[in-house]
């Protein structure tokens, strides 16, 4: 069964963000709006580190559709990496717009709250 979940891992900071969520400090994730790879509700994945080890399994729990200027402090303190909205904004856009030029407060972004599989 395991074998036919995907595998992903974060664009930066890998081992660092694998180690919040494996420290259970880290329990969501932002990316950009992508129409043929949204996450579904119960989904699982397997998160892998920097070399592409399996690290653990991620059980989907919330899957939230908006604009990157909607993602309040409730939702980004989630992810477990920063200490305002305001520094969890400049790391984000930071990080989109090196990936899509076009990134700016209107995109669309996919924030999903996932839960560690023990």
């Amino acid at each position: 069964m395991y074998n036919k979940l995907e595998r992903w891992t974060f664009g930066i900071d890998v081992d660092e963000l694998v180690s919040l969520v494996l420290n259970s400090k880290k329990t969501a994730t932002t990316s950009l709006y992508e129409y043929d790879s949204l996450p579904t509700v119960g989904e699982l994945s397997i998160l892998t580190d920097s070399n592409n080890n399996d690290m653990c399994i991620l059980k989907t729990k919330k899957v939230i559709i908006t604009k990157f200027k909607n993602i309040t402090w409730n939702l980004a303190k989630l992810e477990g990496e920063n200490t305002s909205l305001e520094e969890w904004r400049k790391v984000h856009k930071d990080y989109f717009s090196k990936t899509n030029y076009n990134f700016n407060d209107d995109t669309k972004v996919i924030f999903e709250v996932v839960e560690r599989c023990k």
